[in-house]
């Protein structure tokens, strides 16, 4: 009788462990079977390229997805910049900030002045099936972040623009030239998207689509000034020191 009573105890003890186990491993079990959320990635706001806007930041992976839209591109460090477009004076009659804010990047003029930046050029977007004719896009190499994004389209640029104004809303709008040059514009805190269409040389229709992310080229600007100013007081104590 005791060895049956010992029998019974240690069947009911091996019941209970199972029992302790299988609970304990359900929770797991269902944990892999169902679906997790993810959270969807807010969209990127104000103004974009190929969802590169004011607060992206450049890097491998970018370079790649570029390079899968738009084709093989050329990239080159050390850029000069030049913030101009149209006729010379445009940026100064209609857009004075943008105009006095390329003055700096090129100051002192007629000097060949270099930024620490990288520029991704595309010349055959074309054949990855877009209406670009030509991209260029500067990206700050202190910060990583988008300075300057300049992008040519021929005729096909119409569905491009219809796009444009669907996302941004009524523009703003400049008319100018003899063969019916037309500047929209955005304004998006300091930022500013430029979307012009005018007839070239050859008399073909043709689109110039500009982005100037205004705090972002600010931000390059007062890293550089800083550096220069640390570089002088450098030089002002090795002067000081050697006499």
């Amino acid at each position: 009788m005791a060895r049956t009573h010992r029998l019974k105890g240690r069947f009911f003890s091996l019941v209970c462990i199972t029992a302790i186990l299988i609970s304990a491993s359900l929770p797991l079990g269902c944990s892999r079977d169902e679906p997790r959320t993810q959270s969807k990635p807010s969209e990127t706001e104000g103004f974009t390229f190929f969802d590169l806007g004011a607060d992206s930041q450049y890097s491998h992976s970018i370079r790649q997805d570029l390079r899968q839209k738009l084709g093989s591109d050329a990239v080159s460090q050390k850029n000069t910049m030049d913030l101009s477009i149209h006729s010379p004076g445009f940026l100064e009659e209609h857009f004075p900030a943008l105009a006095e804010l390329n003055q700096r990047l090129n100051w002192p003029p007629r000097r060949r002045v270099e930024h620490d930046t990288t520029k991704l050029v595309y010349r055959y977007a074309k054949k990855q099936n877009t209406p670009f004719t030509y991209v260029e896009l500067f990206f700050s190499d202190d910060t990583q972040k988008p300075l300057f994004f300049r992008i040519t389209a021929g005729a096909e640029g119409a569905a491009i623009m219809e796009t444009i104004l669907k996302k941004y809303g009524p523009p703003q709008e400049i008319e100018w030239g003899q063969g019916g040059g037309r500047t929209l514009f955005w304004e998006e805190g300091r930022d500013v998207f430029v979307a012009s269409s005018f007839r070239n040389q050859r008399d073909d229709l043709e689109y110039l689509l500009c982005i100037y992310f205004v705090d972002n080229l600010e931000e390059m600007l007062r890293a550089e000034e800083a550096r220069r100013l640390a570089e002088e007081e450098r030089i002002r104590k090795a002067g000081k020191s050697a006499f």
